[in-house]
């Protein structure tokens, strides 16, 4: 998992479960890391070594390739939640995508593995929507 900073001038943020204070380190999840540095902005990533670079391209192609999946298997996040980790719930969370959908995925999640983690995610997904 890649690693990113909190560049922010000042205050908290907090995201997929994690409070940034400026200056803060901390290991996110590939897509959650791509959406700080790329999309927040007060985050940058943390200079890896190459062997961490090669595992990051790897990850990236892994990601490229889920992304060309056919659009029921990219759907499953929702429809089968327990195929996937809490982080990895929570960085697809971040991306957006599914905020027309939190409830099914919220329904879904208590008829399957039924995980604190994946409620919280949703609370802070609303919350992030909401405010």
């Amino acid at each position: 998992m890649p690693t990113v900073r909190y560049t922010g001038d000042g205050g908290r943020y907090r995201t997929g479960g994690v409070t940034f204070e400026p200056g803060d380190e901390a290991e996110v999840a590939l897509g959650l890391a791509k959406h700080l540095v790329e999309d927040v902005g007060s985050f940058e990533h943390v200079d890896a070594d190459a062997e961490d670079e090669d595992d990051a391209s790897d990850e990236a192609e892994a990601e490229s390739e889920e992304a060309d999946a056919d659009p029921e298997t990219k759907d499953s996040i929702v429809t089968a939640p327990g195929e996937f980790t809490i982080d990895e719930i929570e960085a697809e969370l971040e991306t957006g995508e599914w905020d027309d959908h939190l409830e099914t995925l919220r329904e879904n999640e208590e008829n399957g593995k039924d995980r604190a983690g994946v409620y919280d995610a949703l609370g802070v997904r609303r919350a992030e929507i909401e405010g």
